[in-house]
């Protein structure tokens, strides 16, 4: 038999693929990260992360612009409500020198790294995998015992190993731009309505002094819906509007596919479906489901076995981690953002200015990055249950009982 390249090569040089490298690179030797970019870890994305994800994976304090203590909600009926919290729930991060510091920790422990270099195809056969990749108008071919799928919605490469991706209905829109902090926003804004798109909502997310992320998450199109937000909210400020600013769209994933291994291969992070569906933060589901990847294909590398028996641990570990707070924060999706103006205006407005309510919420046990496990704890908290069964309005009434009923069921 031909001499085999890699022990392992793992697709996409994003959080995921960065966390599967380093973690496998400890104990297996002959690992590459292949990355279509020159630039890993750039890609569009507010920089978010959960105090969570800090705590379990670590973060340089140079990476931090600041942490994120403090939000403006804005209803649909544009009230705004400011809430803060002593501690930060979350961090705001430079993205791309955290993935690049991840990758250079892989690559110091012998990871290689191939960059401006796309995937084409995926073969799998009884000996090995058979990659081609486009480099400088070239196709190469390289092979590896396994692969882990780290490359985003990149539907194609799914096909071609025998997995099916993600139906489009299950796939959100977000549109982003960057611009000079004008504005002088100091704090994260969220922006909640149907003039957002379906279940859709826009933020304006300061990463420094200097740039401002503004941007739109929705099932609509985002980019068109985004330009109308960035010229009305830049007007608001009355800062002058440029047609020429560069919006960049993407796709975000709030379902996770419906097998994430196959023989000789694992998917994780955004190319798995593996998203928080509330927000459509990835950073974090990225970073277990790499661990993950890599604990299980470390074993099957160790056997020399890489059957679908071999790698069927992956989905069960990921499962029992995040997929309740999946599928719960799915259907909480489903009944929150499908609300009216009307009734979303009068829900906000009832809960966010509630004294005891907000205490709850920015409580210690409220979490950025377990949607589902914190609002548990909140719709079966016996003086918010009083709280809302008091009220005058059926909805707020009956709020309680429905997000039950939907959710739980």
């Amino acid at each position: 038999m031909n001499k085999i390249d890699f022990q392992c090569i793992i697709i996409g040089g994003g959080p995921a693929g960065a966390r599967a490298a380093y973690e496998l690179s400890k104990t297996q030797k002959n690992i590459l990260i292949i990355d279509y970019r020159d630039k890993l870890g750039d890609k569009l994305c507010t920089g978010i992360i959960g105090i969570n994800c800090v705590n379990e994976f670590g973060l340089d304090k140079d990476l931090i612009y600041h942490g994120a203590n403090s939000a403006d909600i804005y209803s649909p009926e544009n009230n705004n409500y400011s809430l803060s919290s002593k501690d930060s729930k979350a961090m705001i991060i430079d993205r791309v020198k955290y993935v690049q510091r991840l990758t250079n920790s892989a690559k110091d422990n012998g990871v290689k790294i191939y960059k401006n270099s796309r995937v084409q195809s995926i073969k799998i056969n009884k000996n090995h995998v058979k990659l081609s990749y486009k480099s400088l108008n070239k196709i190469h071919t390289i092979t590896s015992k396994t692969i882990i799928i780290a490359s985003g919605l990149e539907n194609k490469l799914l096909y071609d190993v025998n997995l099916t991706p993600l139906e489009k209905k299950h796939i959100l829109n977000g549109s982003q731009v960057i611009i000079k902090n004008n504005l002088k926003i100091k704090n994260t804004k969220v922006f909640l309505g149907s003039k957002y798109g379906p279940q859709g909502f826009g933020w304006a997310v300061p990463v420094n002094k200097n740039r401002l992320l503004i941007g739109v998450l929705t099932k609509g199109k985002s980019k068109e819906i985004t330009k109308t937000f960035v010229k009305n909210l830049l007007n608001k400020y009355q800062v002058c509007y440029s047609n020429t600013i560069k919006i960049k769209t993407w796709g975000i994933p709030i379902k996770p596919i419906k097998k994430t291994y196959e023989e000789r291969t694992l998917i994780i992070g955004d190319a798995a479906g593996l998203v928080k569906p509330i927000t459509g933060g990835g950073i974090y589901y990225s970073q277990l489901s790499g661990k993950i990847a890599a604990e299980i294909m470390d074993k099957a590398l160790s056997k020399n076995s890489f059957s679908n028996n071999d790698l069927t641990e992956y989905e069960t570990k990921w499962k029992n981690k995040i997929g309740n707070e999946i599928k719960r924060g799915n259907k909480m999706r489903e009944i929150l953002f499908n609300l009216s103006d009307r009734k979303l205006s009068q829900l906000l407005d009832f809960s966010l200015t509630n004294k005891l309510i907000l205490k709850i919420l920015l409580s210690k046990e409220f979490s950025f990055d377990n949607h589902f496990k914190s609002f548990e704890k909140f719709i079966y908290n016996k003086n918010i249950i009083k709280i809302y069964s008091n009220s005058k309005s059926k909805l707020i009434k009956n709020i309680i009982p429905n997000l039950k009923n939907h959710i739980l069921s």
